[in-house]
């Protein structure tokens, strides 16, 4: 087999492996066995197919359109590779840091303030805003007593997915389920 065979198969299973590994995620990932950690919650394996694919593709670069001797078209290939494998890591980490966080549970709601954005009265659901985890959150929420829209409340109680709500002037320590 020729090295330019050999760099063409490189290039192709490299970006067929790459697309099969964006496409399936994890069921791809033959690497998982290695703890390398690139500082974001993905696998080694795009990186790695990245990193064959360019490698194949400088390679073939470098033996072709500069004519190069076949060491330095290795030479080449590998500084690509390297190169292209580094790059992927780095977008794949930027990628990895936006993903969401952590989901939340509706009684670390209690104790917070919020506001009613429809009006709430007893026997009658209406919705609440209230910040939390640096997210403004839309909920559901019942009260003893008649809120109006624009009112401040305070999240007293967290029933299943719905909120219990007082007007954030009026409530007492008393109240169950009431945080600071």
């Amino acid at each position: 087999m020729t090295l330019e065979a050999t760099y063409w198969i490189l290039l192709g299973a490299g970006l067929g492996l790459l697309v099969l590994a964006m496409l399936l995620g994890d069921a791809v990932d033959f690497l998982s066995f290695m703890d390398v950690d690139f500082g974001g919650d993905f696998g080694l394996a795009p990186v790695f197919y990245a990193a064959t694919s360019a490698f194949g593709g400088g390679g073939l670069l470098a033996l072709n359109a500069f004519e190069t001797s076949a060491g330095a078209s290795v030479l080449v290939g590998l500084g690509t590779g390297i190169v292209t494998g580094g790059i992927t890591a780095f977008l794949f980490a930027a990628l990895a840091h936006q993903e969401g966080k952590e989901t939340f549970t509706t009684s670390e709601l209690i104790g917070l303030k919020g506001r009613c954005s429809l009006a709430i009265g007893p026997g009658k659901v209406g919705r609440i805003t209230v910040s939390h985890g640096g997210m403004t959150r839309t909920m559901s929420a019942t009260s003893a007593e008649n809120i109006s829209s624009g009112e401040d409340v305070v999240v007293i109680d967290a029933i299943g997915g719905s909120l219990k709500v007082a007007r954030a002037n009026t409530t007492s320590s008393s109240e169950p389920g009431q945080g600071s």
